[in-house]
């Protein structure tokens, strides 16, 4: 069972294990976008904001249960860049697993209003052929990132969302954004019967962090990779 504080759960990845360790215990099924969903199907999701390698120990640690799960990804983010070398091999080692690649698409480095349905479409599916360009197959299913208000609830003919109301209103949606299963778990009423279960890789590791040290975890992160590509390629 997961082991609850009283500060909520811990954010390491033996509590993790705890969760899947529920869910195939009670008998759920872990499904991917578009497949027919029974009362016992749980679509299990992780938003990469911060770090690909953080997804990649998640997926290992599916791996180990059989799991396949849907890994939605950013381009263009100033914080990795999908087409380096060694995020490229985490993609692929990612989808060798059996796991899914998505785009995770921000609607905000374009517009600050909504768009008109015309370049939304247009702007996705020029992220798609660059993602698709990187490593196959890709999810015809968008992940909005930070989703904006018109998105949320509502279908849009050229493709398919997380937000559409099959995936968030007619099932449950449970996700751990900014740690907010420190103050209850992720299922205080019981498991439902159909959900989309969402986790964000980078909020999790061995050991407990809260949200605010997690993004220092990835700032320190990054200084060092910058520092590194520095000593490596100008400094003799």
């Amino acid at each position: 069972m997961v082991s609850v504080t009283d500060h909520g759960i811990r954010y390491t990845y033996d509590v993790y294990r705890d969760i899947l360790d529920d869910l195939v215990d009670c008998g759920y099924e872990f499904v991917g976008y578009g497949d027919p969903m029974s009362d016992s199907s749980i679509l299990l999701r992780h938003d990469v904001d911060l770090s690909p390698e953080r997804a990649l120990e998640m997926a290992e640690i599916e791996s180990e249960y059989g799991i396949e799960s849907t890994y939605f990804f950013l381009l263009g983010s100033p914080l990795y860049n999908l087409q380096f070398g060694e995020n490229v091999d985490i993609l692929r080692e990612i989808r060798e697993m059996g796991h899914r690649i998505g785009l995770h698409f921000g609607t905000h480095k374009y517009w600050q209003t909504e768009p008109d349905e015309e370049s939304l479409v247009e702007e996705i599916r020029r992220e798609l052929t660059i993602l698709r360009n990187i490593v196959q197959p890709v999810s015809t299913v968008i992940s909005f990132h930070i989703p904006p208000e018109w998105v949320l609830g509502r279908e849009f003919g050229p493709f398919r969302h997380v937000y559409e109301p099959a995936y968030f209103e007619e099932i449950a949606y449970v996700a751990d954004s900014s740690q907010r299963w420190r103050s209850e778990p992720p299922f205080p009423e019981g498991i439902p019967n159909r959900c989309q279960l969402l986790t964000h890789p980078s909020l999790w590791a061995e050991s407990d962090a809260t949200f605010e040290e997690r993004l220092a975890e990835t700032r320190d992160s990054q200084f060092d990779r910058i520092r590194t590509y520095i000593d490596e390629q100008f400094v003799e």
